[in-house]
């Protein structure tokens, strides 16, 4: 039987601006402003097809028996299904900075959004069985949204290496759909489009003459309608599905740096923290609170540490070939991994704090020709999973581990020309 599909349309990303540039080390002697605008069109079509294989017999077996033991009934059944989308964007912005005085200015953008999503699907199934439901469709759907977001901020220099920021910005998630292959008369409904409220300060400084770059940044941001993927099991398969899962807030700060003391040594390093969670989730339309996250869970995959901290020396040698060292850390604390009502679901499938360390070492061309690189990853043969879900035979819990989960080594090389 083929693995459970599941897709979702959606319209454009969420339109906040990056936080990275939100301040400026650099001083500016005139005002400025661009404008731009853009439409696109993007269509897609599948067509998917699950076939089984069902083997029941009279009284029913209580160890593992082939489909080929006499007596055995099999039956083959099976399903197609066609679905896709046409999605139509229409956007116009433009951004200013003004320049109040030499040391103090204003930044003001605008962005008016258009979106229309159609989409379509049918599923035919013959004697419908574990994953397939019956016939469904055809089905069309059609969703339109217009918005208007943008951003505000000013920005002072404190000194003439040191600018402080505060920035307000309104982004935008436009409409989706749920279209996915055991599609259903309950799931046909619109997802309505996500709104995001986002403020910020911070402090951007250069220090002894360019060696030390230091960043600093405190953020809230607030999100109605949240957009989010919610497991659900249809046909007895564990999908995730789109839902406007309510209100959810993250606030935080965050610490970046890039330090270089002398000519062949550089540093970098940041944490994070992050408190993400779940404000008022949205009561489904049946009027069921079965489902319902409670107020102040952590959202998925919303660690409240995130750190890192690597640096690299190059030794010179006069000859001519040089010789290179790195070293790179990190660290995330616990997140969870299935975002869920139950709290024991969201215990089992919580992946635990862990650090990695790399190492690397190599020869590099004195003039920067080419460069030849070891790398050992995750040195400490630190397990974990990217991902923990329910769902798996017999209630069990699925783990996917990716490489990175175990000690590996490589080389890799760069010629420059």
């Amino acid at each position: 039987m083929s693995a459970p599909t599941n897709s979702t349309i959606s319209g454009r990303r969420r339109a906040t601006p990056s936080r990275r540039k939100s301040g400026s080390r650099r001083r500016r002697t005139s005002s400025s402003a661009t404008s731009s605008a853009h439409s696109t069109r993007a269509e897609t079509e599948r067509t998917f097809r699950r076939d089984d294989v069902v083997c029941t017999a009279t009284p029913t077996p209580t160890v593992l028996t082939p489909c080929s033991t006499a007596g055995t009934t099999v039956t083959r059944p099976t399903g197609t299904a066609v679905f896709g989308s046409t999605f139509k964007n229409l956007a116009f912005f433009g951004q200013g900075v003004f320049n109040l005085t030499d040391r103090f200015r204003a930044i003001a953008g605008v962005r008016y959004t258009s979106d229309q999503l159609d989409v379509f699907h049918s599923r035919v199934t013959t004697l419908a069985g574990p994953g397939i439901n019956p016939s469904f469709g055809p089905f069309a759907g059609k969703t339109t949204n217009t918005n208007w977001s943008g951003k505000g901020g000013v920005q002072f220099d404190v000194t003439p290496h040191s600018t402080s920021y505060a920035t307000y910005s309104r982004g935008y998630k436009g409409p989706a759909f749920n279209i996915f292959y055991n599609l259903g008369a309950t799931g046909t409904n619109v997802i309505d489009p996500e709104t995001a409220d986002s403020y910020e300060i911070g402090l951007k400084n250069t220090l002894f003459g360019g060696k030390l770059v230091v960043n600093l940044a405190a953020y809230y941001a607030k999100y109605h309608n949240f957009q989010a993927n919610n497991p659900d099991v249809v046909a007895g398969v564990l999908v995730t599905r789109f839902t406007n899962a309510g209100d959810i807030s993250t606030r935080g700060g965050e610490l970046d740096l890039l330090y270089r003391p002398v000519r062949d040594l550089n540093i970098s390093g940041g944490l994070a923290y992050t408190d993400a969670h779940v404000d008022q989730f949205k009561i489904p339309t049946n009027g069921s609170t079965t489902g319902v996250v409670p107020a102040g869970t952590q959202l998925g995959y919303a660690p409240r540490w995130k750190g890192s901290l690597g640096g690299d020396y190059r030794i010179r040698t006069g000859s001519s070939i040089d010789f290179t060292l790195g070293a790179q850390g990190s660290y995330q604390s616990s997140q969870i991994s299935q975002f869920d009502a139950s709290a024991a679901i969201r215990d089992a499938t919580t992946i635990k704090a862990y650090g990695l360390l790399d190492l690397s070492a190599g020869i590099v061309d004195a003039k920067d020709a080419f460069r030849i690189i070891l790398q050992v990853k995750n040195v400490l043969d630190t397990s974990f999973a990217s991902s923990i879900v329910s769902g798996g035979p017999g209630g069990a819990y699925r783990y996917i581990i990716p490489r990175e989960a175990d000690r590996y080594a490589g080389i890799t090389a760069r010629l420059n020309f």
